[in-house]
């Protein structure tokens, strides 16, 4: 099993325990450590649940990954993800 592929299975784990969007995020990025970046965010939320693409890449405007532009805090990258989070 990937690095990947386990820490998918830690997050969905993880969200069945009631952890939340930026919760889960946090701890892919405290899991993978410097392996950790925008792509594998999405390798990971795509494998624990099939979070579409494109609500993907608008989370990747998420403050807390520190890219440049416009980007999104804590309270609209829940509320973009949250609906999407299920087992």
């Amino acid at each position: 099993m990937s690095d990947l592929a386990k820490v998918a299975d830690e997050l969905r784990v993880a969200h069945a325990e009631g952890k939340g969007a930026v919760e889960l995020a946090l701890l892919s990025m405290a899991k993978l450590g410097p392996a950790f970046g925008v792509i594998s965010f999405i390798a990971v939320f795509r494998m624990a649940f099939d979070v579409p693409i494109h609500v993907l890449q608008r989370a990747q405007a998420w403050e807390r990954f520190g890219g440049g532009g416009v980007q999104i805090s804590d309270q609209e990258f829940s509320a973009l993800l949250s609906p999407r989070l299920t087992d």
